[in-house]
Formats: C-alpha cells, sequence, structure tokens
C-alpha cells in the first residue's frame, strides 16, 4: 500500500489464542486464529452457539452488536493471547481489549454493509 509517496507495510496477521470459561470451571475452553479478526467472529460463533441453546435452535437467530458486547463482558472468565513476531512471545490481553476489538470488527462490518448501499 502507498500514502503519501511513502510504502506503508500492511498489517501483519497475528496468531491468536482465546481462552474462554462461561460458565462453571469445566465450560472452560480455547481456540486458536491466525488472526485477531478471525478471533472476533470465533467470539461471535460462540455468542450464537450460545443463543441457540436459550432460543431452542431456532432457523433464525438476530442479535444487536450491545447483546454481544453484553456477554463477553458478562462471562466468567475472557482473555487472549496474541503473538507478537517482534518479541517471539505471545501477549496476554484482557476482557477490556477484546471489547474494543469487537466493538471494532462491529463498526467495520456497519460501514461494509453502508459502503454496499451507496
Amino acid at each position: 500500500m502507498e500514502v503519501s509517496g511513502h510504502t506503508v507495510p500492511r498489517a501483519r496477521q497475528s496468531h491468536c489464542i482465546l481462552l474462554i470459561q462461561v460458565g462453571p470451571i469445566e465450560s472452560r475452553i480455547y481456540s486458536d486464529f491466525e488472526s485477531v479478526t478471525d478471533c472476533c467472529k470465533g467470539i461471535l460463533k460462540i455468542y450464537e452457539n450460545y443463543l441457540g441453546h436459550l432460543h431452542n435452535k431456532e432457523a433464525m437467530l438476530t442479535y444487536e452488536a450491545a447483546n454481544a458486547l453484553r456477554f463477553v463482558n458478562d462471562v466468567k472468565d475472557i482473555a487472549c493471547l496474541v503473538y507478537h513476531e517482534a518479541s517471539g512471545m505471545y501477549v496476554p490481553y484482557p476482557r477490556e481489549w477484546i471489547l474494543e476489538k469487537l466493538l471494532m470488527h462491529f463498526k467495520r462490518a456497519q460501514n461494509a454493509v453502508t459502503n454496499d448501499h451507496e
């Protein structure tokens, strides 16, 4: 990508490990993703599965972004480990960081829908 005559490297995809506990300790799971964006999609899939169990797997589930964010805020525990190539280490990020990334994910999705309808 080029900006004002300068080459700007594309953002690298960072491997991400999601650690989540939605209920009792036995509900702890982890999932790994190729990027933070994929992790956001994975969190939403977990939320959609949760909704499916609540609503007897109705054919069509709809929800607002605020409901998904509330779910993440209400789970017992959630964190992400994101690989940083420069240090060669996984860095932990808390719930607040995940909420911020999910909010950005929803905003990008909304912008894409808005741009498609113009």
